[in-house]
């Protein structure tokens, strides 16, 4: 029996949804720590409906018992804020011999600039939207959710890939033990 909440559960879950998606052969992992796992990896998989990339990686992670959760509601900015706040942790725990990392949360474009600038991790809750617009712009079609599991696992799914359906799909996921 895996226990909820572990290493093994966390990238059990994972490699549930990078199966899903055809992406699991010759992903890695971005971060690999004791209760979050980020995997990016690229997908070949040809029953991708690009057309309706948003529902289809919900039906992902509904097919892999995630919750999804609407990041507009309640429950959705409190999961994206504490998915944000959780992988920041994780950041300043990798630093923590070295000089304390600024973390502050930015509300418009030209904080985050100012953020950057000098050298701070901020939170950015529009980051995701951003991204998405600007993939949008290169040609790409682009999509992201968010989900919960009953144990407490955290996880945010994204996607983007050519509109033309020529190539490979890149997807990027974290999951993470909230309770940790």
């Amino acid at each position: 029996m895996i226990v909820p909440g572990t290493p093994i559960h966390i990238h059990r879950l994972a490699k549930k949804i990078m199966m899903e998606l055809d992406a699991f052969e010759g992903s890695r992992p971005l971060l690999d720590d004791v209760d979050v796992l980020i995997v990016r990896g690229m997908s070949r998989g040809e029953d991708w409906d690009l057309d309706n990339l948003q529902g289809y990686l919900e039906s992902v992670l509904e097919r892999c018992d995630v919750e999804v959760v609407d990041p507009e509601s309640p429950e959705g900015k409190e999961l994206i804020e504490e998915l944000g706040k959780f992988v920041v942790e994780r950041i300043q725990a990798q630093y923590a011999d070295e000089e304390p990392v600024s973390v502050r949360p930015v509300e418009n474009p030209m904080e985050a600039v100012d953020a950057f600038t000098q050298g701070e991790i901020f939170l950015d809750p529009l980051g995701f939207e951003r991204l998405k617009r600007d993939l949008e712009a290169l040609g790409c079609v682009a999509a992201y959710t968010f989900g919960r599991t009953p144990d407490d696992l955290g996880v945010f799914l994204a996607a983007w890939a050519d509109r033309s359906g020529i190539g490979p799909k890149s997807v990027e996921l974290l999951v993470a033990n909230l309770k940790g």
